[in-house]
């Protein structure tokens, strides 16, 4: 597993894609590795690239 600075907010191809960069994601979020405005900036960039994958 890769953790870096840019991972929070990455957007997938797919959704398959966007799941396993949430899942990469969570684990530093946790463990406080990103702060907890990356964290959010993480949760709102999945949201909005789930929201344009389903369309």
């Amino acid at each position: 597993m890769a953790l870096g600075s840019s991972l929070p907010g990455a957007q997938g191809k797919t959704v398959e894609d966007q799941n396993r960069i949430d899942h990469t994601v969570a684990p530093g979020c946790a463990i406080a590795l990103y702060r907890p405005a990356e964290c959010d900036r993480h949760t709102k960039a999945s949201a909005a690239r789930r929201a344009e994958l389903k369309n």
